[in-house]
This record gives structure tokens, C-alpha cells and sequence, in this order.
């Protein structure tokens, strides 16, 4: 069909109520965990990596339309049906933030806690404590995109390497800024947020030897928990494709290093047959509207 008309179709189907009354007599085939990375300030500035920032219009379509016909959940909801206690709701959904921008603080915080949507947010700790972009947008902006996918694939000392000369130091109107040490500390103690781990510097924790693939989460987790004042048990891979970009060696470090939920960006539902330290995700882009997003949850799983 042609994007434009299955479109159209898509909004004349959530309109008419079909894809609400279809939601709220399915059962998942898991937890739906939404993986999103930035939100655009309502400015309109320009954002690096474009298709990874959604706008706030977007959020809140997606987050009234979880409200709406799903379970919104806390990963300790999850920890709990998982240790004995309630189960899960039918239609669980888990709203996850990779990465650390400012824009979770100043943008999608105020969305989700108008639906009263839980989250967990997973910080890269470098930018957030030396003050700077991270390094695939400081890359991106001296150099291209395609230049950050090379640059992914180098051993993790020459990828440091060839980074770090492009280093730039973040302005609070940097619209891909990160958050501060500060607004970490406020982000978790906000209600119904978890703050998790997501490496140092955000490397492909595949192209590094097992010391430095530990030195990167171990170090990233130390600080989150000196600054939010509490353990950081969950985890999510940088870039998370499983062979790609990790490896069994570091799973069992994450485990090591006592994380009880790790994600990963494999597509899909978390069925309760996945490993605990390798969860799909659904990566939320640029672009999806409310409708698509219904479309999804209703039937991407089916078969």
C-alpha cells in the first residue's frame, strides 16, 4: 500500500475506535517495551541524528494512547510479578529513554507524568559529567553519519582515538545537550522514574576486550549511584544489537556486576521466555504517530 493512504487508513482506524476496542481485548505475547532516545524542543531546532528525536506532539499521542488501552508498568511492577507477586497486566507496556539529553528532563518528563506513564531512563555518564555532546553527535556535526556507522566498527582504542579530537563541549541551548549531574539527581527523584545504566562513553561494547567493556559499565554505574543516591540495577546495551553489538562475555559482566534487567534493540516483545539480561525493545522514531503506534501494538505480533 502507499505509505501516504495506509497512512490515512492508519488515523481513520484509530478515529473510528478500532484499533481501542482490538487493544483492550488482546492479551501481548509480552511486555511492550518502547524504546525512544530524545524528544525535539517545541523550537523546532536541529537536532542531530533527526529520526531518533520524536516531537512532543508525538509522545503525547503515543502516551494518551497507552494510557488509554494498555497497562503503562514499572520495571519494580515487573521485578515483582516476576518474584512471586501480582502478575502483570494484560497489555503491559514498559516506556524506556536511552542516552541522557537534557530534552528527557525539559521535554518528555512533564508528557509522561501528565498520563502518569512510569519510566526508565538508561544515562551514558561521560557526556553527563564532563559537560560535553556525545560522541556520535560531535562526529556527526565535524564530520557524517556515515562516518559515526564506520567509526562504530573500529577496535574500542582506535575508535577513541579517532573521536575524541571532535570533542565538544555542550551549551545548555545545545539542543542535544546531555543532563547534568544536578538534573540526574532531580530526573530520579522524580515519581515513577528509574534511572539505569548505559556505559561511560556509549562504545560498542563488542569491539572491546572484557577490561574495558567492564571498566565502561562498572564506571557508569558508580557514578549514576553517587549521584541518585540508590543502586542501579537496570542495563541497556549501546546500540544493542546482540553479536553486533555485545557479546555473551558481556552479558554475564552485566550480570556480574549485579543488573537484574538488561535491554537490548533486538524488535519485538519481551516474551517471558527471554533472558532477563537480553530484553527486546520496540524503537520509537521520528514520525510514528498515535495511529502507527496503535497499528503496532495491535498487530505487529501477529502471525
Amino acid at each position: 500500500m502507499i505509505p501516504a493512504v495506509a497512512s490515512l487508513a492508519k488515523r481513520c482506524l484509530l478515529g473510528s475506535g478500532h484499533y481501542a476496542r482490538r487493544l483492550k481485548h488482546d492479551r501481548f505475547p509480552g511486555v511492550a517495551v518502547l524504546c525512544y532516545h530524545g524528544v525535539r524542543p517545541r523550537d523546532g531546532a536541529r537536532m542531530d541524528f533527526a529520526g531518533l528525536h520524536v516531537t512532543v506532539d508525538e509522545l503525547d499521542a503515543h502516551c494518551r494512547l497507552l494510557r488509554e488501552t494498555c497497562n503503562p508498568i514499572s520495571l519494580d511492577d515487573w521485578r515483582g510479578a516476576l518474584g512471586g507477586g501480582r502478575p502483570l497486566p494484560p497489555r503491559p507496556v514498559l516506556v524506556t529513554f536511552d542516552e541522557g539529553y537534557a530534552t528527557l528532563l525539559t521535554e518528555a518528563l512533564p508528557v509522561v507524568q501528565r498520563h502518569d506513564i512510569p519510566i526508565v531512563a538508561f544515562v551514558w555518564s561521560d557526556p553527563v559529567e564532563q559537560r560535553s555532546l556525545a560522541w556520535y553527535d560531535a562526529v556527526v556535526r565535524a564530520r557524517s553519519e556515515d562516518e559515526v556507522e564506520r567509526m562504530k566498527r573500529l577496535p574500542y582504542e582506535e575508535w577513541r582515538r579517532r573521536w575524541t579530537p571532535h570533542t565538544i563541549r555542550a551549551t545548555d541551548t545545545d539542543p542535544c545537550a546531555p543532563l547534568s549531574p544536578a538534573q540526574v539527581r532531580w530526573l530520579a527523584a522524580a515519581p515513577n522514574v528509574e534511572i539505569g545504566g548505559h556505559t561511560a562513553s556509549h562504545p560498542i561494547l563488542a569491539q572491546a576486550a572484557p577490561a574495558q567493556q567492564r571498566d565502561e559499565i562498572e564506571r557508569n554505574k558508580s557514578l549514576l549511584e553517587g549521584w541518585v543516591g540508590r543502586p542501579v540495577r537496570a542495563f541497556a546495551y549501546p546500540n544493542g544489537q546482540p553479536g553486533d553489538d555485545y557479546t555473551p562475555e558481556t552479558v554475564k559482566l552485566v550480570e556480574e556486576l549485579g543488573f537484574d534487567f538488561a535491554f537490548t534493540s533486538r524488535h519485538g516483545f519481551a516474551a517471558s521466555s527471554e533472558p532477563p539480561l537480553e530484553r527486546s525493545r520496540l524503537l520509537m522514531l521520528a514520525g510514528i504517530s498515535g495511529a502507527e503506534l496503535a497499528h503496532r501494538l495491535s498487530y505487529s505480533w501477529r502471525r
